[in-house]
């Protein structure tokens, strides 16, 4: 009798085991499944979507520069062409930009000097421009407001 006992507490045990290893494996195949049919899941595009991230995306951009003090130091120094190329490094390629600069009377300050890159025929095509107003104070010895208005669309 006791020999019975051990054969059947040895088949349990087996089964235990084979039921452990099934587990794992039926465990990876739904692994595989999903990562698998991820890849094929594409979300659809959202033009307002597009926008708000660009939004988003000019306004950080605008924002680190200001707490660094970068953007104070170019704008009411009026180099123009230094913060075009710092844009240039901070925004992806495939985002074109421009930039107005105006003072608290709306009297555009860079005028015939544009902050720009990429082709605005695109942006004239492409109806989908995220739009950030950013404000400066002034710089620290005085109070003399600028309104920065940036445009971005994806190239």
């Amino acid at each position: 009798m006791e020999g019975n006992l051990m054969k059947n507490r040895k088949r349990g045990a087996a089964r235990g085991q084979m039921r452990v290893i099934e587990t794992i494996l039926a465990s990876f195949v739904i692994m595989f499944a999903i990562s698998f049919l991820s890849t094929f899941a594409i979300p659809p595009t959202s033009e307002s979507y597009e926008v708000t991230e660009l939004e988003r995306l000019g306004y950080n951009v605008l924002y680190e520069l200001d707490s660094q003090g970068i953007l104070e130091e170019l704008v009411y120094s009026e180099s123009w062409g230094n913060l075009s190329a710092v844009l240039r490094v901070l925004l992806p390629t495939n985002v074109y930009f421009n930039l107005q600069v105006y003072d608290r009377d709306g009297n555009l300050l860079n005028q015939g000097y544009p902050i720009a890159y990429g082709d605005w025929t695109i942006i004239a095509e492409n109806g989908y421009t995220a739009t950030v107003t950013y404000v400066l104070p002034g710089n620290s010895s005085y109070y003399a407001p600028r309104i920065l208005k940036l445009e971005l669309v994806k190239g």
